[in-house]
């Protein structure tokens, strides 16, 4: 069963979230399927929801108070996330003991918040939300709500109607190896942008991150 939210009822998203349940929600990129990524039954119900293998890990969206609290991110990495949160990107990065169910070989996936709906949920949210795509395991990404009305044929999944997705493309995802950065998955985002950003960054000029 699929429950539609508009986009402004963001407060009860957070509150569905918190209280175990699925909420699929607009991306920058396409629909994403949210749980709180603390909450191991929720994670449980997630994975059968998308039939998907047990060894494969969650791409989180992370809190924006304290995210230090589930990731251990370089200067670097925290900075160029902070530089290109706007854009369709996932880095990966070492995770503290909190999101150590998550993750793969030290390393979790967090997506930038690049659209609206995603930028404020993550102003009000104390917890990891989940960022994985609304489909089943290893199908096409949804861009519709009527793509991802098909997954809720036995679970109710909440759904916050963001309309059709226009991009409907997967995210870069980028990693900071050796000190340079290496796209693991081609997306809009490109290695210029990540080193136009690294440089912004190493800037003397530059801003301070918070």
């Amino acid at each position: 069963m699929l429950e539609t939210l508009p986009l402004h009822h963001i407060a009860r998203v957070v509150s569905l979230l918190s209280r175990g349940q699925v909420v699929a929600y607009p991306t920058g990129t396409s629909y994403g399927l949210g749980v709180n990524a603390l909450d191991q039954r929720a994670l449980e119900q997630l994975s059968a929801l998308k039939q998907r293998p047990e060894d494969k890990t969650y791409t989180v969206l992370l809190p924006e108070q304290h995210p230090e609290r589930f990731v251990a991110w370089t200067d670097e990495e925290r900075q160029v996330f902070a530089a290109l949160r706007d854009r369709p990107l996932t880095l990966l990065v070492n995770t503290t003991d909190a999101l150590q169910h998550l993750a793969k070989e030290g390393r979790v996936g967090v997506r930038t918040p690049d659209h609206p709906f995603t930028r404020e949920l993550v102003t009000l949210t104390t917890f990891p939300v989940t960022a994985t795509s609304a489909n089943t395991s290893g199908e096409t990404s949804a861009c519709t709500l009527a793509e991802v009305e098909a997954l809720a044929k036995e679970i109710r999944i909440y759904a916050v109607d963001g309309g059709s997705l226009v991009r409907c493309l997967p995210s870069t995802v980028a990693a900071l190896e050796n000190g340079r950065w290496r796209i693991v998955r081609n997306g809009d985002v490109t290695t210029q942008e990540l080193e136009d950003a690294r440089t912004s960054a190493h800037s003397p000029s530059s801003a301070a991150v918070p």
